[in-house]
């Protein structure tokens, strides 16, 4: 069963911290942590307190290296990849590959030919948020923690982005979900 999930980046970014909430603005995760040192996390709780999925920061430099870890099992380690304007991302272990364009902030997760989840930023007011549309829920964590990755300072910095050039809401569409299209009248 699929669902579409909310990131607030400029909030995640300002203040380390960030409810997930799913179309109906419900809260469904919260997502912590902080980026910069080795061994700094991100981590993504239930509502519950429990942790469900952890990712740590294991190197510097240009392409860092992450750790995934769910339910405290190691699931894999990054392999990090981007040019000019494409990001690619490859998590060792659960053979997940991350494509993307890093100028529009697009992002497709695949294992082999199965689509695991889209991430698309979106701005709307000063902000950047980053809609995941999850084909299993069980994966959510997971995929919240790869956006959180993507959004790290060596890719791509929310202070750094060209809001302009990322997509707008348009009229009359729900400014928090919806596949941005227009609303008959």
């Amino acid at each position: 069963m699929s669902r579409k999930i909310q990131i607030n980046l400029s909030e995640l970014d300002h203040t380390r911290s960030c409810r997930i909430i799913d179309e109906y603005k419900d809260t469904k995760y919260l997502i912590v942590g902080k980026w910069g040192l080795v061994s700094d996390t991100f981590s993504v709780y239930s509502l519950t307190g429990d942790v469900l999925a952890e990712v740590r920061q294991q190197s510097l430099g240009v392409t860092p290296r992450f750790d995934l870890f769910c339910f405290n099992q190691f699931v894999g380690s990054s392999v990090l990849h981007f040019s000019m304007h494409y990001t690619t991302l490859f998590i060792n272990g659960i053979n997940w590959l991350v494509v993307g364009n890093q100028e529009k902030q697009s992002y497709i997760i695949t294992h082999g030919r199965q689509k695991i989840a889209s991430i698309k930023s979106y701005a709307q007011a000063d902000q950047v948020i980053r809609l995941l549309n999850v084909e299993n829920i069980e994966h959510e964590p997971m995929v919240a923690l790869i956006s959180a990755i993507l959004n790290h300072p060596s890719l791509v910095h929310t202070s750094k982005l060209k809001l302009p050039s990322l997509d707008k809401y348009p009229k009359g569409a729900n400014p928090q979900w919806g596949e941005c299209h227009f609303l008959k009248k």
